[in-house]
């Protein structure tokens, strides 16, 4: 007796074997997919505070959001300066309709985070309250346009995808 097949009744271990190699296969396939079409699983982050792109502080969100602009900007029209007013843009700020500045990747200091931003276009629904590291895009000198009173940021791309639009009257 006890001859059977040889295998010696080992079927519940081939058969978890084929699950997870089952498995495996559709997490590759998920994580492929999702690389080819560029979706990206945004994580946020509550932030308390912000690092100023102007006076190079870090400002709590608070002070960001209701006070801090105003008072910086008054202290450091010089620096603004060197960050160029575009007046031939047809592309205005958003929020108050103002020229735009071409941000430069000038700092008064070197601080992490504060040569980076997030395109108020690509990505509207952002909570100026948390933190999208997958949004943010680092300042070339060439590709920000900002209006510092209203925080508002419109990416390079954009600006010239507008202007082209405008220009031909679409």
């Amino acid at each position: 007796f006890g001859g059977g097949s040889g295998n010696g009744g080992d079927d519940g271990g081939m058969g978890l074997i084929i699950c997870l190699g089952i498995f495996f296969c559709i997490v590759v396939v998920f994580v492929f997919v999702c690389y080819c079409l560029r979706i990206k699983f945004v994580i946020d982050e509550s932030i308390a505070w912000i690092p100023c792109y102007l006076c190079c502080e870090k400002i709590s969100i608070n002070s960001w959001l209701f006070s801090h602009r105003a008072s910086c900007l008054e202290r450091h029209k010089a620096i603004l300066m060197i960050h160029p007013l575009e007046h031939k843009l047809v592309t205005r700020c958003g929020k108050c309709s103002g020229f735009l500045r071409r941000w430069t990747s000038y700092r008064i200091k070197r601080m992490e985070g504060n040569n980076t931003f997030i395109c108020e276009v690509c990505h509207p629904a952002t909570d100026p309250c948390k933190r999208y590291s997958d949004f943010e895009v680092i300042n070339t000198d060439i590709n920000r346009f900002n209006c510092f009173t209203c925080d508002y940021d419109v990416c390079g791309k954009c600006v010239h995808k507008n202007e082209e639009r405008k220009a031909w009257n679409i």
